[in-house]
């Protein structure tokens, strides 16, 4: 913004409590009335001179106005301070404020008083009202009685909506449905009758807006994205009369703010960014503005757009890094969350498969977040992928030195796969609505698209052993990704998999295709030459389709755990699995092994904090 820190212009610390907006605020002046100036033929002379008279009155009137106007001194806008809202340590997420603005709800994370929390702004002191660490999206009662809530994992398995008192008590369920990964964002109406909220029938089958009636229990579709599309994040507006949402996409990326009428109909797309929305949105209390969190601009920060439509505004005095925004009812204050994380790739080197020969070492990286990392063929270098405002791909040489920024895209470029001759690397990249495979020669050019399925995701590339095939995951005309493979040099995609796959990665003698599922944990492997798939590893704790690695015998994957995480190895032969390492820090995004399989990248969770921050004279 141009501030120096000893003489800022825009913005101020306060010690111990946050910082405040100083930049000048225009006001607009009363505009001087004009002189009536008309032209009339054929009046008589008295009734000339009476309206000469009163032009000149009029400009005398008007001089008056004009000089008191402008020797008027404005009184200044109150400056917009930003500081933190509750003392608590963890990670603090998804605040939203009660009715009367005197009280914020919100959920912590990251500790063992994990739940459901409420404060009263200006307050020092929280209160628990839930001790399970799968609540999510609080909402207030109109009266502010009573806050609403996701509860995942419902009875192990499905999803609840509950309700407690706001002081504290027993809860109690108001719906219980299918567990869906992609619901999120929960909202009282203003009436106090109806709960919007987003869910499905089945676990895989779409997610949508619906309407859950207090009054009588019953659930009203309200939403209905097509096949690949997802629905959720609904906010009422003041009046209650329209629905506010995020539509995205199951490949993620592509995010885009609707409102629909809560009666029904079709819904009216405000934002055309295609890109990610952080949390849900939130209404001014004079409902012509929606606030949201987007990556519009690079990294996520708080625009306001009309409901009529246009361009979204940035929202002042708020930082980068801010999500979940939540505005009080006489729109004066603003709550949001603050979040920062990096993501560190650490370098393991290994005795043999199960046995490492000393604790892995952080890699000395850019700032940011830093993940999905990939070997080249020799090992003497490694591709990953960078996040600091958008996301490009960059190499190294092993010891992390001599690093080099590959692509340039200024968007959302990711999972970088050598190819064997390592002349090449493929990776993913949105250009638009819809995820695409590129590839690079490294030796200089421009990225090019390799044609692969079009109106459809296509995204994890990686190589054949031969170099001449590039297997890819992709949603084209089923409810389920599909594992495909397309010829480099030419030719239509063939589909390998029918129930599912992402991820693939052909076994060193090119005889099996070992893969991973979107839907279903586990590895499965299928016969190149054609025949059934078959699960070699079904049981591999809380490891993500995203972090597991093919090994000569077996399969390295990152297993998440109750405190931290841990590198674990599972041996064909045996169908035992082995732990090889173990942190207190929770693993990241990807895992890569060198072709050698003598070291092992992967991508672990340095630090992850989110604070919730109060604007105070917000406008």
């Amino acid at each position: 913004m141009g501030d120096e820190p000893d003489n800022p212009r825009f913005v101020v610390t306060l010690p111990r409590r946050g910082y405040r907006f100083i930049g000048p605020v225009e006001s607009s002046q009363a505009p001087s009335p004009s002189a009536p100036t008309g032209r009339f033929e054929r009046l008589r002379a008295k009734a000339r001179w009476i309206s000469v008279g009163a032009c000149l009155l009029a400009l005398l009137s008007g001089i008056g106005v004009w000089r008191f106007s402008r020797n008027r001194v404005y009184p200044a806008l109150p400056p917009i301070e930003v500081a933190p809202l509750a003392g608590l340590p963890g990670v603090q997420i998804e605040p939203t404020f009660s009715r009367d603005g005197n009280q914020v709800a919100f959920v912590l994370r990251g500790t063992e008083k994990c739940g459901i929390y409420t404060t009263i702004v200006g307050g020092e002191k929280s209160l628990r009202l839930t001790s399970d660490c799968e609540d999510t999206s609080p909402t207030w009662s109109p009266d502010g009685r009573r806050v609403a809530f996701y509860r995942y994992f419902e009875n192990g398995n499905g999803m609840g909506i509950r309700v407690v008192p706001a002081l504290g008590g027993s809860e109690h369920r108001l719906y219980k449905g299918p567990f869906n990964p992609w619901a999120r964002g929960l909202d009282w109406s203003p009436d106090g009758n109806v709960l919007a909220f987003s869910g499905g029938e089945t676990n895989w089958k779409g997610t949508w807006i619906s309407l859950l009636s207090l009054v009588d229990s019953t659930t009203r579709k309200l939403t209905s994205p097509s096949g690949e599309e997802i629905d959720y994040s609904p906010a009422f507006s003041p009046d209650g009369s329209t629905v506010a949402f995020v539509r995205g996409t199951f490949a993620g990326a592509v995010e885009d703010l609707y409102v629909v009428r809560a009666a029904g109909g079709v819904p009216t797309r405000l934002t055309f960014d295609k890109t990610w929305i952080k949390g849900s949105p939130t209404w001014t209390p004079d409902g012509r503005d929606i606030v949201f969190s987007s990556t519009r601009g690079g990294l996520a920060s708080l625009w306001r757009v009309s409901v009529s439509g246009g361009t979204p505004r940035p929202v002042a005095g708020v930082g980068v890094i801010a999500s979940s925004p939540s505005i009080s009812a006489k729109g004066n204050q603003l709550v949001y969350t603050q979040s920062f994380i990096k993501e560190n790739i650490l370098r393991l080197d290994l005795k043999d498969e199960k046995h490492s020969q000393g604790p892995p070492a952080v890699l000395n990286l850019k700032k940011g977040r830093n993940w999905r990392p990939s070997f080249s063929p020799d090992g003497q270098s490694f591709a990953f992928e960078s996040v600091l405002g958008s996301s490009e791909i960059w190499a190294c040489d092993s010891d992390a030195s001599n690093c080099r920024q590959l692509t340039s895209l200024q968007g959302t470029a990711g999972a970088p796969q050598w190819s064997p001759d390592g002349h090449n690397m493929a990776f993913e990249f949105r250009p638009k609505e819809r995820s695409e495979i590129y590839l690079l020669e490294l030796g200089g050019g421009t990225p090019r698209l390799l044609p692969t399925l079009p109106g459809a995701d296509n995204g994890g590339p990686t190589w054949s052993r031969d170099g001449n095939w590039i297997y890819f995951y992709s949603d084209r005309g089923g409810e389920h990704f599909q594992l495909w493979r397309v010829p480099l040099k030419g030719g239509p995609p063939v589909q390998i998999t029918k129930n599912g796959g992402v991820f693939a990665t052909e076994s060193a003698d090119r005889r099996f295709l070992y893969y991973s599922k979107y839907e279903a944990q586990g590895i499965w492997k299928v016969p190149l030459s054609g025949g059934e798939e078959k699960r070699v590893l079904d049981q591999a704790g809380e490891m993500e389709w995203y972090n597991w690695a093919l090994a000569r015998n077996g399969v390295y994957f990152l297993e998440h755990r109750e405190k931290g995480g841990a590198l674990d190895f599972f041996d064909f032969a045996t169908g035992k699995t082995t732990t090889i390492v173990t942190s207190d820090k929770q693993p990241g995004i990807g895992l890569a092994v060198s072709a050698d399989g003598k070291s092992i990248l992967y991508a672990e969770i340095e630090l992850e904090d989110s604070n919730i921050m109060l604007v105070k004279n917000f406008r």
